[in-house]
């Protein structure tokens, strides 16, 4: 699997063109489904490809966001069940994890482990990003969820808040891991799946923290909507110039392509249930795999922004 994942991250398509500026604010019903009819998902690398345009820009943003206050060791995370689940990055958190062929990312694990993600914490799960549940990830979570302020934490957020403004103004992340879609397949139409990506990384990079945006794996009851929600991911990355997690290929070759078999909306977990664990082995499974190219991309930013 190691090899395999290395192999799928060498550059076959760029993905990671920056536009001169900032796309117009995205306009509800305006999408054209041709802009995304032809995006190849299945040629786009794992891993970001960083060009030094866009390491530039990356730089920008990211300083941007320590000049209103941005922890650059927090990291949130903004998605549906398979990002507030307790396998994905939360067992990081305890230490016990082995790195194997990949010791390389352990800088880039303790740049964010012991770091409290929020102001007024104390619980035991405020204790790292990795750790803290994000307050705009949730089960049920269909793209529009984290802006709708029915759905905010009363507990930390206002009235009037929505869940993703509440996580940027109470955790000042510099990062945050974005993928919404495996509720989205059954529910949300082309156009507004796109519109409310678009905003979700517009509000993101307003709050200077920098997306790294993730195609979602495939639902085996509907692949054809599957990929054409992947192609808005990847074009809304390109649109914008962030960088991009290729989810999807990374999972198209593990056993039922890295979902669990009986619970589609989940990925796939090893029998021990260690998901920190990088071996051939564990690898094998959805939530390992996930973990591993998200510390992988993190590393990349990391070395861009620096």
């Amino acid at each position: 699997m190691a090899c395999a994942l290395l192999m799928a991250c060498a550059p076959m398509q760029d993905a990671s063109h920056k536009p001169s500026r900032r796309p117009a604010p995205p306009v509800f019903g305006r999408f054209d489904q041709t802009t995304t009819r032809d995006v190849d998902v299945d040629a786009l690398p794992v891993l970001p490809e960083i060009t030094p345009t866009m390491a530039e820009s990356l730089r920008a943003i990211y300083q941007a966001g320590l000049a209103k206050g941005n922890n650059p060791r927090v990291l949130a995370k903004l998605g549906d069940c398979m990002t507030e689940n307790d396998h994905f990055l939360a067992p990081l958190s305890a230490g016990r994890y082995e790195l194997g062929d990949y010791a390389a990312l352990k800088p880039t694990l303790e740049h964010f482990l012991g770091v409290p993600t929020r102001a007024n914490g104390g619980r035991s799960w405020d204790k790292d990003s990795f750790a803290t549940p994000g307050l705009a990830a949730a089960g049920g979570f269909n793209v529009a969820g984290p802006l709708d302020p029915t759905w905010s934490n009363p507990e930390w957020c206002a009235a009037d808040e929505s869940p993703l403004q509440c996580e940027f103004r109470v955790s000042k992340p510099a990062f945050a891991i974005v993928m919404f879609g495996t509720n989205d397949v059954n529910t949300t139409d082309l156009a507004t799946y796109d519109f409310y990506l678009r905003t979700i990384i517009s509000q993101t990079l307003d709050a200077g923290a920098i997306p790294i945006l993730n195609t979602f794996p495939t639902r085996p009851e509907n692949p054809v909507k599957t990929r054409q929600l992947n192609q808005i991911v990847v074009k809304v990355a390109q649109d914008y110039g962030v960088p991009l997690v290729n989810l999807n290929r990374a999972l198209a070759a593990l056993p039922n392509q890295g979902v669990n078999p009986e619970d589609t909306t989940h990925l796939s977990v090893p029998p021990d249930g260690r998901v920190d664990i990088f071996s051939s082995e564990h690898l094998r499974y959805g939530f390992t795999v996930r973990n591993l190219v998200t510390l992988q991309a993190l590393e990349a930013v990391l070395r861009a922004v620096r």
